[in-house]
């Protein structure tokens, strides 16, 4: 057994029970999305604990490929502890040296300074409905809404949240739909309006399908 508490170890897991029962909702709304199981491999999705570890990781994974976030997170969790003290204190030069941007530096320092402030509760967020827990976090410079729907997904396991704009889901839907163009998050999110509140297992096939034709 893994342990999901700890991202630095391996990030594909098999989907527990809530998702699976989900992707059956999907596959019976929309058959085509039974495709991606069928042609590819059985799903493994990323389910990390709620918490500013995971927070950070994301963070890391804005606009990079997974493989390059977590490599550069692999090398922070080496060199200290992760907590929001750490990282406020922590000279730009230490993150920088560990792969960290001048700009996640930037939004990494005024997550930290926000916890330690209590402007920001983490924890809260887990008893708020998804539109609220969303501006929570966006209010963050930094942290967008990409971001905050990746949160709400991965470490709150809220099926009801779907990062439509994310590129690896806007190119896996084209390919499973065979569509000429790459959809934008407002066709994305219009087109797969009868699969809310399940479209975080939409999410999760198409991340995996969109795996899946990279290696291909």
């Amino acid at each position: 057994m893994i342990d999901k508490s700890n991202v630095t170890d391996r990030e594909l897991l098999p989907p527990g029970l809530p998702l699976r029962q989900a992707i059956a909702i999907v596959y019976d709304l929309d058959p085509s999305f039974a495709r991606i199981e069928a042609e590819t491999s059985p799903l493994t999705v990323r389910t990390w604990a709620a918490g500013f570890p995971s927070l950070v990781r994301i963070i890391l994974g804005q606009q990079l490929s997974s493989r390059a976030a977590q490599a550069i997170f692999r090398r922070l969790v080496a060199n200290m502890e992760l907590t929001p003290a750490t990282i406020a204190a922590a000279p730009d030069i230490t993150l920088q040296q560990v792969g960290f941007s001048r700009a996640k530096i930037a939004t990494c320092q005024r997550l930290s300074t926000a916890l330690l402030a209590g402007q920001l509760s983490l924890d809260a967020l887990a008893d708020m409905a998804d539109a609220d827990a969303i501006a929570q976090l966006t209010q963050i410079k930094g942290i967008g809404v990409w971001t905050a729907e990746v949160y709400l997904l991965f470490c709150l396991e809220r099926l009801s949240s779907f990062p439509a704009s994310d590129l690896a889901i806007q190119v896996g839907y084209q390919r499973l739909k065979k569509l000429e163009h790459r959809p934008t998050r407002k066709e994305l999110i219009a087109s797969t309006d009868r699969l809310d509140p399940y479209r975080g297992a939409v999410a999760h096939l198409l991340w995996h399908y969109y795996r899946h034709l990279a290696q291909q």
